[in-house]
């Protein structure tokens, strides 16, 4: 399941069906090299990576972008990103990766480590052909390699095709996957023997391998010269040893992202 900074990440910045259609810039922000936006975010989503129950998270979307290369984000981060012509780009971002699991978010989970959030590095590419459009992004956690999870990386992908794209609307669709490695998938979905004997759980091991496979739906709306409304909804579907583990409730996992911003 794709984590709250990240899914924000790829709804609001990262999408180039949405770059397709940018919102105008006002005439005296044209010959500035900043462009700022600001708003606010959006989502509802399971608790944790498996959980039944579902929460909802606000955020503050603040951006300023330098030149077009440099970003500084409350969703995604400290952020280089360099454009390979009109349909390619690449991008480097330093942001927090808030994959968590605490024993207060389920009944599954008393007795268990916690798996607590850590900085991440992220390498992102983004490829468009006509209505087709490929994301992918690397994810590397910096955490203390002594806890759960603190050391393990992740690579996501989104392959979508948009039915509609004009000045002022996008809607796509598209499917997407997550691939992980084994110090993530144990410290997300694993059950040590010593966590067994506190949980009463059975012992669980965790592969690298196929993490998740899903569908979405993206919507961007142009309300006027300056303000933007992006909406998404996915659904994904845990796979493997994730999907196998005691701890989750349900491998079918929703999420639903809504954000408004102002462009300056």
């Amino acid at each position: 399941m794709i984590p709250y900074f990240l899914t924000l990440a790829l709804a609001l910045g990262s999408s180039l069906v949405i770059a397709q259609a940018p919102a105008p810039r006002p005439a005296a922000a044209a010959a500035s090299d900043w462009q700022l936006r600001a708003g606010a975010a959006l989502i509802a989503m399971p608790k944790y990576s498996g959980g039944r129950e579902l929460r909802t998270l606000g955020a503050p979307l603040l951006e300023a972008r330098w030149r077009e290369n440099y970003l500084i984000s409350t969703v995604r981060g400290l952020v280089y990103e360099q454009r390979l012509g009109q349909s390619a780009a690449l991008s480097l971002a330093l942001a927090p990766d808030v994959y968590q699991r605490r024993p207060k978010d389920g009944p599954r989970l008393l007795g268990l480590d916690k798996f607590e959030m850590a900085p991440a590095l992220r390498l992102g590419g983004e490829f468009a052909e006509g209505p087709v459009f490929l994301n992918a992004v690397l994810s590397t956690r910096l955490g203390s390699g002594s806890k759960p999870g603190g050391r393990g990386s992740y690579a996501e992908f989104e392959l979508g095709y948009g039915l509609l794209q004009s000045s002022e609307l996008a809607l796509a669709l598209g499917v997407n996957a997550t691939l992980m490695d084994a110090k993530l998938g144990q410290g997300l979905y694993g059950i040590s023997a010593a966590e067994a004997g506190r949980s009463r759980l059975r012992p669980h091991a965790v592969g690298a391998g196929l993490h998740s496979v899903g569908g979405f739906a993206q919507l961007s709306y142009q309300l006027d010269a300056h303000w933007q409304l992006f909406a998404k909804a996915s659904l994904a579907s845990l796979r493997g040893d994730a999907a196998d583990s005691p701890v989750v409730e349900r491998k079918r996992q929703p999420l639903l992202a809504l954000a408004l911003s102002r462009s300056f």
